[in-house]
């Protein structure tokens, strides 16, 4: 497109530039021979007064000897007339009656003649019907008029050479050729440029060593292309940076998310919303809802101080603010950043779990022999006593044997989940991984506690879609739930209601929360039950069963599966706990 109209402008101008110096040569040379048609005309009048002074026919009136003149003169196609001043026709070599033709004084040659002593028309004769070009010169006392036959050959005198513009029109033919090719060779270079402008935009694909012209134009498209290539490699590699940038992020230990300035997500990890979670009185379904907890009112006022227009930092100098949050018996670090384009990022990262960590090390091995010395102490006393006391009857013996029976159970139920955390901390290489839906888990679940769950009156309200999945270990994720489950059996009391619900979802994760309405747990115990072996009542969990490591063994299965959990009091009443499991790929 570009090249025909390049072709057309080009055309159009050289075009009109020809059909210009056409006219003029047109102009001057028909100019040219009209004047040496009149220097002929003149040159006869010229021999014409000559020959009426020489022989003073003015004075003597005898105007007829100008017919010797003009057999001497010998051209038939010439006329000529003598007229006086008042246009009265003194002589005529056509006419012979000249004395009854009309007065002359109002032609067009006379009147010319008259003011500018020379006049020249060219018209058909009144008196004699014939075409004539006339040029008549005014001498004062008389004017002389020469005419000649207007025919073929007078026209074709006038008119230009043919063979001008034969030439013309060939050189116009041959620069039209020459525009198509030169409009091609500049075409062809923008539309190679076209195309990799295009390509550009679609990011497809583009040819670095692309060929261009060796003009100007194609020296300047290379340079667009290799700045191009460049520009695109500094790109890819940006873009490849920030990938690693977002799966770092997610992975990372720290719940961070980054925000615009007008306080909406930009990018936000799933232990972010897991930690303002805990904090909040109640499940926050995105990361903006930060903006709406009192303990983050710090945060609030440093941002919006800082998101104002008047104030203004350096790359080097950026705005931070740092400050904690002690909820529920744990504390979490708060960090606020604000970059120089007053994007910001928040990082909210639970900061009690180092020092549990430490004290969960230390009190570990004591815990274990401790746990387990329990229930063999009481399988060794109640075998001594059988083996002891021979007399003992038979149904003493069977209450002592049954005794020992559920203590050697409780112990292999605590060295089976002693072993499955173990194994979840040796890491993925000892589980399979699987399609699992928790749907179908939490019905098989319910089926299997139903008994229990009617003897303690415990309504269940399980809200979770057929289509939630995740990919895992089936024999984790089944403990997840059935731990849950169980530890509201065994804790929260009668007549109460257990619920499992999804309440959100991202790209990568689906967020559940589990909860009952019975005792709830005290606030000053809440930070401390997912650790192992920890009782909120001491001698609670031996007595109704339970082994202290239901909590643990959640945690870490969760953990295992890239989540995050947290628990806390409802103000209704009850415990609820927030949990995370990443989907299951497509």
């Amino acid at each position: 497109m570009y090249r025909k109209k390049l072709f057309f402008y080009f055309f159009l101008v050289f075009a009109v530039f020809t059909f210009a110096i056409a006219l003029l040569q047109f102009n001057r040379e028909s100019k040219f021979k009209r004047e040496q048609l009149n220097s002929n005309l003149e040159n006869y009048t010229g021999i014409v007064n000559n020959f009426v002074l020489l022989n003073r026919l003015y004075e003597k009136e005898e105007y007829t000897l100008i017919d010797s003149l003009y057999g001497i003169i010998g051209n038939k196609n010439l006329r000529i007339t003598l007229i006086s001043p008042d246009g009265q026709v003194l002589y005529d070599t056509d006419v012979e009656k000249h004395e009854v033709m009309e007065n002359h004084l109002e032609r067009p040659e006379i009147q010319e003649a008259i003011q500018s002593t020379q006049g020249t028309d060219i018209r058909e004769s009144a008196s004699t019907g014939t075409p004539y070009y006339y040029l008549a010169k005014n001498y004062g006392n008389y004017l002389v008029r020469t005419a000649i036959d207007y025919d073929m050959d007078v026209k074709s005198f006038l008119q230009a050479e043919k063979m001008f513009f034969i030439v013309i029109i060939i050189l116009f033919f041959i620069m039209t050729i020459l525009l198509v090719y030169i409009s091609g060779k500049f075409g062809k270079t923008l539309s190679r440029l076209k195309d990799f402008a295009v390509k550009a935009g679609r990011d497809e694909a583009i040819d670095p060593e692309m060929e261009f012209p060796g003009n100007e134009l194609g020296v300047i498209s290379k340079q667009i292309v290799r700045i191009y290539g460049n520009l695109k490699k500094t790109r890819d590699a940006i873009s490849m940076e920030k990938e690693k940038l977002i799966r770092h992020l997610y992975i990372s230990r720290e719940g961070i998310a980054i925000f615009s300035p007008e306080k909406t997500k930009i990018l936000s990890n799933s232990l972010f919303i897991q930690n303002i979670n805990y904090i909040s009185d109640k499940p926050a379904l995105n990361p903006e809802h930060v903006f709406s907890l009192p303990e983050f009112s710090e945060a609030n006022s440093f941002i919006d101080k800082n998101l104002s227009e008047e104030v203004a930092f350096l790359q080097t100098e950026l705005p931070v603010k740092t400050f904690s949050i002690n909820k529920r018996g744990k504390y979490f670090s708060v960090h606020v950043i604000i970059f120089s384009d007053k994007t910001f990022e928040i990082s909210v990262n639970d900061i009690t779990s180092h020092e549990q960590e430490k004290n969960i090390k230390q009190q570990l091995t004591s815990n274990i022999a401790h746990e387990l010395r329990t229930p063999v102490s009481s399988i060794t006393g109640y075998l001594e006593t059988i083996t002891s006391n021979k007399e003992l009857d038979t149904e003493k013996k069977g209450y002592f044997a049954e005794k020992a029976y559920k203590q050697a159970v409780r112990l292999s139920e605590l060295i089976s989940d002693i072993s499955v955390l173990n194994r979840i901390e040796e890491g993925a290489v000892t589980f399979d991984s699987e399609v699992i839906k928790i749907g179908e888990i939490v019905k098989e679940i319910t089926e299997n506690l139903n008994t229990k769950l009617r003897e303690r009156k415990i309504t269940t309200r399980v809200s979770i879609s057929d289509r939630i999945s995740v990919k895992g270990n089936y024999s984790l994720i089944y403990s997840i739930f059935q731990n849950l489950f169980e530890n509201t059996i065994i804790h929260a009391g009668e007549n109460i209601t257990a619920g499992l619900d999804c309440y959100f979802e991202d790209e990568n994760y689906y967020y559940l929360s589990y909860y009952d309405t019975g005792k709830g747990i005290p606030e000053n115990h809440i930070g401390r039950v997912f650790e192992r072996f920890y009782r909120v009542e001491k001698g609670r969990s031996r007595k109704s069963g339970g082994t202290g490591l239901g909590l643990a063994i959640i945690k870490n299965a969760v953990l295992f599966h890239k989540g995050e959990i947290s628990v806390k009091n409802r103000d209704e009443g009850g415990v609820e706990f927030f949990f995370s499991l990443r989907k299951n790929p497509a």
